[in-house]
């Protein structure tokens, strides 16, 4: 399938750095578990709506959700209008499905909110979203962690090649509320995660929203979903192949933890880059950040591969050809 036109965007506000409270205890608790599961020394974070209006320890608890909604549609009418006159006409006439992405399902509760359509928007589909894109069909909500991103790819790869729809469209966001994100983090360590080497760097958490079109017309992004690997103890030479293939021009990794990381990442045939290290952690979004550096340096042509671990050991990935 062909990525025809995404649009990414991220709060235009600074990153603030979180501070444990006795006022929240078991998010701390949560805190301290994470920092020693990623080996670092602390977290920042950068979200939508946050002021200086309150105290400063709480304005990444609880900022304001109208700015993330705006966000959402402010990147869907981006996307859209980034495609083609003539395509942009047959996406509102032709069969196009709608996918909705997020990474905690129903969080609305973690938001200072009284409104009840906010709250479905979030919680279950937007539906101004789905207006403005004249959708007729069924929609859903893909709910995974950080996996549910490369999920709706899987469901928006076989709509297209079973003919099924012409376009698909996924509206994705990656909201960084810490309660949330820090249990995401608290995974209980192998002897070699334990025996890393600690950094004092700081995790960032930083909330992105993206919209991307799918479909089958040929377009300067060809996107291909691989099949998910496990490893196995008794045949460690399944991974192989992962990141060391010669066919690519570059590999890019999508994973907070350097240790999650497949063995053969260690030596990759092509060159390699970090999306994390790079720009920050964004939960379900991470991965589509491997696109973002494709635009920024505008690369003439090749393939990357974007490999992105699960909590259960585990590795997703996809190819683009560019």
């Amino acid at each position: 399938m062909y990525l025809s036109s995404f649009s990414l965007t991220e709060p235009e506000d600074k990153i603030y750095l979180y501070y444990p409270s006795w006022l929240n205890a078991w998010e701390s608790h949560l805190y301290n578990r994470a920092l020693k599961s990623t080996g670092v020394n602390g977290w920042g974070f950068k979200r939508f709506g946050t002021t200086t209006d309150i105290y400063a320890r709480e304005m990444i608890r609880n900022p304001q959700y109208t700015k993330y909604l705006d966000a959402l549609e402010e990147v869907s009418t981006q996307a859209l209008q980034e495609l083609p006159t003539r395509q942009r006409m047959q996406l509102l006439k032709s069969r196009t499905a709608f996918i909705y992405v997020d990474s905690w399902g129903e969080s609305a509760l973690f938001e200072n909110m009284s409104s009840a359509l906010h709250s479905m928007m979030i919680d279950t589909l937007p539906k101004n979203l789905v207006k403005k894109f004249a959708i007729k069909e069924p929609t859903c909500k893909i709910r995974g962690e950080k996996q549910s991103l490369l999920q709706a790819m899987r469901v928006a790869q076989d709509y297209l090649s079973w003919e099924v729809f012409d376009f698909v469209v996924i509206c994705a966001a990656y909201r960084a509320i810490p309660l949330l994100t820090f249990s995401d983090e608290d995974i209980a360590l192998t002897r070699r995660e334990r025996n890393a080497v600690k950094t004092l760097d700081i995790n960032l958490s930083i909330e992105r929203v993206g919209c991307f079109i799918f479909s089958q017309q040929p377009g300067p992004l060809e996107v291909n979903c691989g099949h998910y690997v496990m490893p196995d103890a008794k045949a460690p030479g399944n991974l192989q192949g992962l990141a060391d293939e010669p066919d690519f021009d570059l590999i890019s990794y999508a994973s907070l933890r350097k240790a999650r990381l497949p063995p053969a990442a260690e030596k990759p045939a092509a060159k390699s880059i970090d999306l994390v290290e790079r720009y920050g952690s964004s939960g379900c979004m991470t991965p589509a950040l491997s696109w973002h550096y494709l635009r920024q340096h505008a690369l003439s042509s090749g393939r990357v591969r974007t490999i992105l671990p699960d909590n259960a050991g585990g590795y997703n990935y996809f190819d683009t050809s560019y």
